[in-house]
């Protein structure tokens, strides 16, 4: 197991990482997140959650850098694409919810994975499952053809009892670095870890790191249970079955070796009712995640905007209509003004009431 030390924000300490530059370990108080920015200033917010304040700590990294990274597989030009997909169909879009300045906000986000090489050893139990039809016949009766019998095939499960030895390697088994690491990824997607390549010190320049919570020690149950499924799927084919239940495996994890893995994503943002709203895209994939606010003080202005209208077209009619005492044609148009004027006055507040709603439905504390 590669070993684990207390570090402080001096590069030197970090030497075989091989920075470009110097780089930086903040936490923050809002999230609780530690990351490991580029540079020596601090900001004034988490790079990640973008809400609470940063600062310089102690943290317990690895002084091995990272083996492996998945590479940022959307540029740019792709990521404004798919931003501009993402923010279209909002009414009332804030300004600051513009692919362009959205890109130029972004930065380069790396999230870390374990992946674990192991040799398995041991015995295997399970019910395998084989699938077979029974054959069997139903008598239906219809006013044109009378009786007749017809074939019913019904599916079926046979299940035996096995037992076997298992002697396999898995390698590359993923397995959470981080505490949050499935919220994040049910926010960004999957990703194709196939496409991993060796670490290079330059891919970090200009790049937020984010520092696993979880070491391998504490990984290793959930990438046991990895195995384990692995492992039985294997049994199951291997017994030449259809389906397997009750699979235990009574083995030795032998030759353990963890390699950490950084995948990509872009973090940015924009603002909103006074607040900062951060947008995670999936670096390989393109996969946006983050709260679409329709503008409030947008809507609003509209709402008011129809109200004076709805106001000044029932006043003119009013007036029109009073002068149809004088001027016949007048009180025609003043009566259909003032129909307006009232029509207009029942839809003045729903533009505010639509953004109101829309914002209501977002479940905003998932993004904070």
């Amino acid at each position: 197991m590669n070993e684990v030390a207390e570090i402080n924000t001096s590069t030197n300490e970090m030497a075989s990482w091989d920075l470009p530059t110097a780089m930086t370990v903040v936490h923050c108080a809002h999230c609780g997140e530690a990351h490991l920015l580029p540079g020596e200033t601090v900001p004034a917010h988490c790079p990640y959650c973008l809400q609470g304040p940063v600062a310089r700590q102690p943290t317990l990294l690895r002084k091995e850098p990272p083996e492996q990274v998945v590479p940022f597989a959307i540029s740019p030009t792709a990521m404004a694409q798919v931003l501009q997909r993402w923010s279209r169909g909002v009414r009332f879009r804030p300004n600051e919810l513009n692919p362009t300045l959205l890109v130029r906000r972004a930065y380069r986000y790396f999230i870390p994975v374990w992946l674990v090489d192991t040799r398995v050893v041991g015995v295997w139990r399970a019910d395998v499952g084989f699938d077979y039809q029974v054959v069997s016949y139903q008598d239906r009766y219809s006013d044109v053809g009378g009786w007749r019998s017809e074939e019913v095939r019904e599916d079926r499960i046979r299940w035996e009892p096995r037992i076997g030895r298992i002697e396999r390697r898995y390698d590359n088994v993923a397995a959470p670095a981080l505490e949050d690491h499935w919220k994040l990824l049910a926010r960004l997607g999957e990703y194709d870890l196939a496409q991993r390549e060796s670490y290079q010190p330059e891919i970090l320049s200009g790049g937020v790191v984010r520092i696993p919570t979880l070491d391998p020690q504490a990984a290793w149950p959930e990438a046991r249970m990895a195995i384990d499924r692995m492992a039985g799927e294997e049994c199951r084919q291997a017994s030449g079955g259809n389906h397997i239940r009750g699979f235990t495996i009574e083995a030795e994890y032998q030759d353990l070796h963890w390699t950490q893995l950084l995948i990509p994503a872009y973090v940015t943002w924009y603002q909103e009712e006074g607040k900062v709203w951060p947008v995670l895209i999936n670096g390989q994939t393109g996969q946006v995640s983050g709260p679409r606010l329709a503008s409030s003080r947008k809507a609003n202005t509209t709402a008011l905007v129809l109200g004076v209208l709805a106001v000044f077209t029932f006043l003119l009619g009013g007036i029109l209509a009073l002068l149809g005492t004088i001027f016949s044609p007048a009180a025609i148009i003043g009566g259909v003004l003032l129909v307006i004027g009232v029509l207009i006055g029942l839809t003045a507040p729903w533009p505010a009431i639509m953004a109101w709603s829309h914002n209501r439905r977002i479940s905003l504390d998932e993004f904070l």
